[in-house]
């Protein structure tokens, strides 16, 4: 009897520990599959960012305005001090890049029930289509069909590679300057976005390498075609409209996003904070006038001379501020 006794414990014991192994094994496998915390980015937890709402903006009465202008403003993402909207060029963590935030907020998912909307041209009136939006995320490349068992090619077969967050250069703010006589204050309101793909032409090289007529790089090869002793040339590359962006829905999600600050990361900024800091460096592209609101580079060739014309619409506005005022 007391041998049956034994036995019977053992083998429970030994079932127990069978259980607790594949247990463990299961819990191993949800732990990898999926996330059981948030990414810790520090040795101390931080407010959660999704609590934080956009700042209020002040009324202004039609009555109030006194004096507005649109601007529309060109931000570098190759400039140094704009490298806080362009890195990281992967989502690490809780840290990503603007343009990141902004595909994720495209996605539908329970934390965001309101996917945010692409819209055709800059008077976000008329949206973009889903399959509108993935095909200015990308380009359709010709590539050889080999054939795996002959290796010989049988003709040519189109891939569709599509870009990252990593490929936007540039981004096209459209704002309007204004002067509100209630407040006596002249502020720019952001109303619109437009990212802007740098992406290389497929099939070509050399050329136009900032695109959009920036500037040019290297001589073409002369007439006989001698250019044993030339550098290779750069890659042609070309700039691509994403969509634009209505600037009051997209505040909620970068109120939610942290960007990097250089000076102290302690006291890390969103990107709402940001923009409405005027922490980036941009130049004029464009004023509104009479003209079908032309650009300086399709009246002005020369390039210091656009920046000079950009630089005089900038004093231009703020001459208009200081005129207004009685001391």
């Amino acid at each position: 009897m007391k041998k049956l006794s034994l036995t019977l414990v053992l083998a429970w014991v030994s079932f127990l520990s069978y259980g607790q192994v594949i247990e463990g094994k299961d819990t191993a496998k949800s732990s990898v599959m999926e996330a059981i915390r948030p990414p810790v980015d520090g040795s101390y937890e931080k407010i959660h960012t999704t609590q934080y709402k956009p700042v209020g903006l002040p009324h202004l009465r039609q009555a109030d305005a006194y004096w507005t202008q649109l601007v529309w403003q060109v931000v570098d993402l190759r400039e140094k001090f704009n490298f806080p909207l362009y890195f990281p060029t992967e989502k690490k963590g809780n840290w990503k890049s603007l343009m990141q935030s902004i595909l994720d907020a495209l996605d539908s998912t329970e934390a965001n029930p309101n996917p945010l909307r692409i819209y055709t041209d800059e008077y976000v009136n008329i949206p973009k289509s889903t399959e509108e939006v993935k095909q200015s995320m990308g380009q359709t490349k010709s590539i050889p069909k080999i054939n795996p068992e002959t290796f010989e090619e049988e003709g040519i077969e189109q891939l569709f590679v599509e870009w990252g967050a990593k490929e936007v250069y540039r981004y096209i703010i459209k704002e309007q300057w204004r002067i509100d006589k209630q407040r006596s204050v002249l502020d720019p309101v952001i109303i619109a976005i437009l990212p802007m793909f740098w992406f290389e032409k497929d099939g070509e090289s050399g050329g136009d390498f900032g695109g959009g007529g920036d500037f040019n790089t290297g001589d073409d090869a002369g007439e006989g075609g001698e250019d044993e002793d030339d550098m290779p040339s750069m890659p042609q590359r070309r700039w691509r409209d994403f969509g634009w962006i209505y600037y009051k829905e997209v505040r909620p999600t970068l109120a939610v996003t942290e960007v990097f600050n250089p000076a102290n990361n302690a006291q890390r900024r969103n990107y709402d904070d940001l923009f409405l800091q005027r922490r980036f460096s941009s130049f004029i592209k464009a004023e509104e006038n009479v003209h079908d609101n032309r650009e300086i580079n399709q009246y002005i060739l020369n390039g210091l001379d656009q920046i000079l014309e950009a630089e005089k619409i900038k004093d231009r506005i703020r001459v208009r501020e200081h005129d207004m005022w009685e001391f």
